[in-house]
C-alpha cells in the first residue's frame, strides 16, 4: 500500500483534484471516499486498502479528517509500499500531520503532498504571468497586474485566470477583460473610484460614488483610498533613493504603485500629504460620536482634486499683450 499525505493549505483541494487525476492516469480506479476514518482506525485501513478490489487491480482510497486518527503504528509501516504498490491510500488533513507521523523511519516510506509557497504581494503579477506563460494563455501585463492588485488569495487567482482564459479563447485576456468578468458592481464601482481619483477623473469618481455610497458608512472606501495612496505618501516623505523599497515594506503591487505615482504626478508631494492627513482624521471620527460621515468624506475629496485645478489655472500664464 502507498500512503499519500495532503496537508491542510489553501491550494489542498486543487492538490487533491490533480492528484486523483495522476492516479487515475496510470490505471488507478477511484474505490471510494470516506468523509471520515473508520473506527478502525489505521489497522482497518490498511486492511482495507490491501483487500483489493473484484474488477481493478489497482485502486485509490480518499480519506477526509485525517487528522482524526491516531499516530501511526510502527508495526504497520512493512506495509508501506512506494510508487510500485497496487493500492493507494490518500489522507486528506485539516492541519498539519506531525503528531500523526513522528517516527522519522515512518516519513521515509510516505508522499507528502506540500502546498505552493506564498508569493509576497510585489511578485504576484510576475508569478500570474509566468503561471499564464506555462499554460500558453495569452495574459497582459496589465490584466495581470490589475488581477494581483485586485485578488488576495492565490488560488482564487488561479482561478479567476482558467475562467478569462476560457472567455478568451485563445485571443489575449486585457485589463477590460478582467474589469468585465472578475468583479461584481460593487468591485467595479471601488476600481472606478481608486483609478478615478489617482488618475483625476472626476466623471469616473461621481459615477463611482453614486454605487457605492449606499452603504451607511464611507469608513470602508476612505481605507481603501489610503491604502491606496500609502506608496504615493511613502514616496512623498522619503528620499528618491527609498523608492525601490516601498514594494516590500508597504506591500504594494506593481499596479497600486504605478497609480501611486499617477496621483503624486498629478497632486504633487504636498497635496497628497494633506490629502493623507485628512483621511486620518476622518477616519478616526468615523470611530467616534462625531463622524462627520459622507459630506466630510466628499468635502475632502473634492478639495483635494479641486486643488489640482486651481493649481493648474493659477500657474497657466495669459498670452503676451493680455492682461490675467
Amino acid at each position: 500500500m502507498r500512503l499519500i499525505v495532503i496537508e491542510g493549505h489553501e491550494s489542498q483541494r486543487r492538490k487533491l483534484d490533480e492528484l486523483l487525476h495522476d492516479l487515475t492516469e496510470k490505471g488507478y480506479a477511484l474505490a471510494g471516499k470516506r468523509e471520515a476514518p473508520p473506527p478502525g482506525g489505521w489497522p482497518e485501513l490498511v486492511a482495507l486498502s490491501r483487500s483489493g478490489g473484484l474488477f481493478d487491480d489497482k485502486m485509490v482510497t480518499v480519506v477526509e479528517a485525517a487528522e482524526q486518527l491516531e499516530p501511526f503504528p510502527v508495526s504497520l509501516a512493512e506495509f508501506l509500499e512506494g510508487e510500485e504498490a497496487d493500492s493507494v491510500l490518500v489522507t486528506v488533513f485539516g492541519g498539519d500531520s506531525k503528531k500523526t507521523f513522528a517516527a522519522k523511519e515512518i516519513q521515509k516510506k510516505i508522499t507528502f503532498v506540500k502546498g505552493d509557497g506564498a508569493v509576497p504581494p510585489w511578485g504576484r503579477m510576475e508569478w500570474l504571468m509566468g503561471l499564464a506563460r506555462d499554460k500558453s494563455y495569452k495574459l497582459e501585463p496589465s490584466a495581470a497586474s490589475l488581477l494581483a492588485e485586485s485578488v488576495e488569495s492565490q488560488e482564487e487567482l488561479r482561478g479567476e485566470l482558467e475562467k478569462l482564459a476560457i472567455y478568451a479563447a485563445g485571443k489575449p485576456i486585457t485589463a477590460q477583460t478582467v474589469r468585465q468578468l472578475s468583479f461584481d458592481e460593487g468591485g467595479n464601482a471601488l476600481l472606478r473610484f481608486l483609478d478615478g481619483v489617482c488618475k483625476n477623473r472626476i466623471g469616473d469618481v461621481l459615477n463611482a460614488l453614486r454605487h457605492l455610497q449606499s452603504d451607511p458608512s464611507p469608513l470602508p472606501l476612505l481605507t481603501a483610498l489610503y491604502n491606496r495612496l500609502r506608496p504615493a505618501l511613502y514616496i512623498a516623505c522619503f528620499s528618491p533613493k527609498m523608492e525601490g523599497k516601498i514594494p516590500p515594506i508597504t506591500g504594494a503591487r506593481e499596479y497600486a504603485l504605478r497609480m501611486a505615482k499617477s496621483a503624486l504626478s498629478i497632486f504633487g508631494k504636498e497635496g497628497v500629504k494633506r490629502f493623507m492627513l485628512d483621511l486620518i482624521r476622518l477616519s478616526y471620527l468615523e470611530k467616534t460620536s462625531i463622524a462627520e460621515g459622507w459630506a466630510g468624506f466628499e468635502t475632502a475629496l473634492w478639495r483635494f482634486m479641486g486643488g489640482h485645478a486651481a493649481r493648474a489655472e493659477k500657474s497657466a500664464k495669459p498670452p503676451r499683450g493680455l492682461s490675467p
